[in-house]
């Protein structure tokens, strides 16, 4: 009988000691024990870098916007000031374009800073996928590279709105338990780590427009380079970043990766998705990566499938002064709807606009993406346009231009009808006028010839509006070049300079208890 209780005894304690080890290893619980074990665990925590700040669209809500990079580009259009608004009345969007942002009122400025974490979460997969014995090296390097270009990018559209953000050293990555406020790096350090991030996309495959889309690549690599190249000759005025630019770009055109679409509106068409001139889209199907264009920007009584069905919000406006700086016979024109007629019958023009927000008094409805009948509710079936390769052409114009250089690439030879009937051509060659006359023949404008370095560069940068009007460029254009369109000429971006540069949240200024320094001006 002892002999049984003593036998019972060992069982149950046992069991309890087995239980109490379940309960401590925490099986339930990811760790840097547990997880990164497999190359599939590696898959997954380079996934976890894209999510909801790269693939995901988000919407505009009245507490501001800024989730991801979709909703970045229309912040930073409506922010240049002369090219598109939101309508919805008195709004954090207008003091948005007006430049009425301030430490404490950032309308919107300050809900990307919180990314500066994901490039931290970045370092860490890079770090542990280094540190996987197991894994083939090309598979290894394929994903580490992969994980920098995200971290790249992220520390990028940072930069290019703040300015540097904190940085860790790899002593407090590596210690997380310890609280320490890392500090911002010097605008040059910062740009190094960002080219270095980049670079690694050398290890990467060209761009896939099959199951890899959506994904970045090299050639994606090559052109944030060629931008944040462009960025910081605009910034320093040294030639040298317009030569760094050149080669990016060179290195882009050269690869064979993508072609100009014949026709621009074939580029924003459901059925013409993944086409060869996107440098870089977020994938969109109708349950997840939705992509709400037209919900943001249609007026309740436009003629359209979403309107019969769930209707719209009457966003955003192409302003009636940008519209007016199109030649009438520029084939994007075809993209913004200048009058329509409601389904009732009633026409709505210039001259009779019938409301601000759901009708044209504050501007032309930038319809952008061919209207998809099939959407549902909301959602459209498109997927959302980041980078396009005719941004490539233009920045090849610009930095020839600055250079004062040909390059060792050609330029698309585009051929075009124009609205009266002319056949248009550009020439294929190999200077600043071929690449930004490949853009204006696409488009049904006659080329241009014998223009100064200064002429040429207001064209250039005219035409990047033209032809990006509401892809995010216009803000960078007008800082890099200081100045804004007014029909009158060229002014400074804004008469404080401090403005080209959003305030760092006072929220995180309070948090890291005077270990960082916000923006000059504010």
């Amino acid at each position: 009988m002892n002999k049984m209780k003593y036998i019972v005894y060992l069982m149950v304690t046992t069991l309890i000691m087995q239980s109490c080890e379940l309960v401590r290893e925490e099986y339930n619980k990811i760790t840097p024990d547990n997880f990164y074990q497999t190359e599939k665990d590696a898959e997954l925590a380079l996934a976890a870098l894209y999510y909801n700040s790269i693939t995901k669209v988000g919407t505009w809500s009245p507490g501001m916007f800024v989730q991801n990079i979709n909703s970045v580009q229309m912040a930073s259009d409506i922010a240049a000031g002369d090219m598109v608004m939101c309508s919805y009345g008195t709004n954090p969007w207008e003091y948005l374009r007006t430049h009425q942002w301030e430490e404490s009122r950032g309308y919107g400025t300050e809900r990307l800073f919180k990314y500066y974490n994901h490039i931290s979460n970045a370092r860490i997969v890079i770090k542990q996928i280094e540190g996987m014995a197991d894994i083939p090296d090309a598979k290894r390097n394929a994903l580490i590279a992969e994980a920098s270009v995200v971290a790249g990018w992220k520390a990028l559209l940072l930069y290019d709105w703040y300015g540097p953000v904190p940085y860790p050293t790899e002593e407090m990555l590596a210690n997380p338990q310890e609280i320490k406020y890392p500090e911002r790096p010097s605008n040059e350090e910062f740009v190094s780590i960002i080219e270095s991030f980049l670079q690694k996309g050398e290890n990467l495959p060209k761009a896939d427009f099959g199951s890899g889309f959506g994904r970045v690549n090299k050639d994606l690599a090559n052109f944030l380079l060629m931008k944040l190249y462009m960025l910081e000759a605009g910034r320093t005025g040294n030639a040298e970043f317009w030569s760094k630019a050149k080669e990016a770009a060179e290195k882009i055109i050269s690869g064979g990766s993508y072609e100009l679409q014949s026709k621009y509106s074939d580029i924003f068409t459901v059925s013409n998705k993944r086409n060869r001139e996107i440098v870089f889209a977020t994938p969109s199907d109708y349950s997840f990566n939705t992509n709400m264009w037209h919900a943001e920007a249609l007026p309740n009584n436009y003629p359209s499938a979403l309107n019969r069905g769930a209707g719209a919000w009457g966003g955003y406006k192409i302003l009636w002064s940008f519209y007016d700086t199109f030649d009438q016979k520029d084939m994007r024109l075809s993209g913004i709807a200048a009058s329509y007629t409601t389904d009732s019958g009633l026409e709505i023009t210039r001259e009779k606009p019938f409301s601000n927000r759901h009708g044209l008094a504050d501007g032309a409805i930038p319809v952008k993406y061919e209207p998809d009948d099939n959407q549902v509710g909301f959602f459209q079936g498109h997927d959302f346009i980041v980078y396009r390769y005719a941004d490539v052409i233009l920045s090849m114009a610009e930095i020839l231009n600055e250079l004062g250089e040909t390059s060792s690439v050609n330029a698309p030879s585009t051929i075009q009808q124009s609205q009266d009937g002319e056949l248009l051509s550009s020439d294929g060659g190999n200077t600043a006028l071929s690449f930004l006359n490949a853009i204006r023949v696409r488009a049904g404008l006659g080329t241009l010839s014998n223009l100064s370095q200064s002429q040429l560069r207001d064209s250039v940068l005219m035409e990047r509006s033209h032809e990006l009007y509401c892809e995010g460029s216009r803000r960078a254009d007008l800082i890099r070049y200081q100045r804004v369109t007014n029909g009158n000429g060229y002014t400074k971006f804004d008469e404080d300079p401090n403005k080209m540069l959003f305030p760092i949240p006072v929220g995180f200024i309070n948090e890291y208890k005077g270990n960082l320094k916000q923006n000059q001006g504010y």
